[in-house]
């Protein structure tokens, strides 16, 4: 999920990454420090209120279905009003569902999700034979939930054990805008991505050129392609406003009239 930030900058050394939380009350440039942070929040899982959710997601593999189980909290959850990114949205299902459609523009491709929460989506890919999956967020409480999620779900993907293959499935810190993303390719061997991702990551409109910048920074040329899902329309964003700022960038969209909520950009 994308749609705001509340910062405060304290890098955490082993992933070389910056705090940063996302919270839904628009993107702005000001840094604030969060109050919230795992250190003075205290869960009660004792009460009639526990903010944790479970969400069970069935995908089909050919002949085959797995069920993929993320832990994250509540949509109503306060945890969710401080960090966006910890819930499922309701765009991931229907982006998980066009993926088990269409797996074919996944097959052996190295695949990026921005914005990717739980990580619904990107676990769906490296299911359904992506050569190489990175999963972006840039929330680290989100990131946090992420990791535990490709964790559980990923292991023995590929070959044989019972730990995860990094080299196919991996998380990773990605704010939004072209410097971010020129560093970050600076950090992953120059390499762009033949298909990008996104699920419910526009909600206001202050978000959607440096989402945009990211996706032409990062995307494969010529023939990558961004398939964004969309479920709600924050703030009454509409898709006529995205694909006009889209071709500012050299962007192209087609609408995907069978599947509700897909818009597929490319160059």
């Amino acid at each position: 999920a994308a749609y705001s930030y509340t910062t405060y900058y304290s890098t955490r050394m082993d992933q070389q990454e910056t705090e940063w939380i996302e919270a839904p009350d628009g993107w702005g440039d000001d840094a604030v420090q969060d109050e919230s942070s795992d250190s003075n929040h205290v869960l009660d899982i004792f009460g009639n209120t526990d903010p944790r959710e479970s969400f069970d997601y069935k995908i089909k593999i050919g002949e085959d279905k797995k069920t993929i189980v993320l832990h994250g909290f509540k949509l109503d959850s306060d945890e969710t009003d401080r960090s966006t990114g910890v819930t499922l949205w309701q765009a991931a299902p229907r982006l998980s569902e066009y993926l088990q459609a269409q797996p074919d523009i996944l097959l052996q491709k190295r695949v990026l999700e921005v914005g990717a929460g739980l990580g619904l989506c990107g676990i769906t890919a490296h299911w359904l034979g992506a050569k190489e999956v990175i999963m972006t967020d840039g929330d680290s409480h989100a990131l946090k939930q992420m990791r535990a999620n490709v964790n559980s779900n990923c292991k023995s993907a590929r070959g044989d054990g019972d730990d995860v293959d990094h080299s196919t499935i991996t998380c990773r810190q990605l704010l939004w805008g072209t410097a971010h993303a020129q560093k970050f390719l600076e950090n992953n061997g120059q390499q762009h991505y033949d298909i990008l991702l996104g699920a419910d990551v526009i909600y206001t409109e202050s978000s959607i050129e440096p989402l945009l910048d990211t996706v032409a920074c990062l995307l494969q040329k010529p023939d990558g392609r961004f398939v964004l899902s969309r479920h709600n329309k924050w703030f009454s964003i509409e898709n006529d406003m995205i694909i006009e700022l889209a071709k500012k960038r050299h962007l192209n969209c087609t609408i995907d009239v069978e599947s509700e909520g897909i818009l597929i950009f490319h160059w």
